[in-house]
């Protein structure tokens, strides 16, 4: 069932981010297209977090940021906020399909330890049935 959203009308708003999510199988896939900043990580956060609360079981959820031309540091406490939840919950939230870019941010502030990533959506999903 998928979900979309939209924080502003107008693709040359530069805050805008829109996001799509559905269910596939046990899992949460969540697409993320746009800047992930302080103007839109409380979107992202907040609409991941109610997403999570509507599955069975823990969330196992895949973060789909191949869409993401930017992320500032409240983008990265957005994902940290995300990623915690999801363990709290005894689930686990992965990425997939970083941008080089999106994976240098990641890499150098030491999440990567933590933010799994994946090439594809489906990878993604894969190993999160498989765990």
């Amino acid at each position: 069932m998928p979900h979309d959203a939209e924080e502003r009308p107008g693709a040359a708003d530069p805050d805008r981010l829109r996001i799509r999510s559905e269910v596939r199988g046990p899992c949460l896939l969540v697409a993320a297209d746009g800047e992930l900043t302080l103007v839109t990580a409380g979107l992202l956060r907040e609409r991941v977090l109610a997403d999570m609360g509507r599955l069975d079981g823990p969330p196992r959820v895949v973060l789909d940021v191949g869409g993401v031309g930017f992320c500032d540091s409240s983008g990265l406490n957005a994902l940290i906020v995300l990623w915690k939840a999801a363990r709290a919950a005894g689930g686990r939230l992965v990425l997939a399909r970083p941008e080089r870019r999106f994976r240098t941010i990641i890499e150098r502030s030491g999440l990567d330890r933590h933010l799994i990533a994946h090439e594809t959506p489906e990878q993604a999903l894969a190993a999160l049935t498989e765990a």
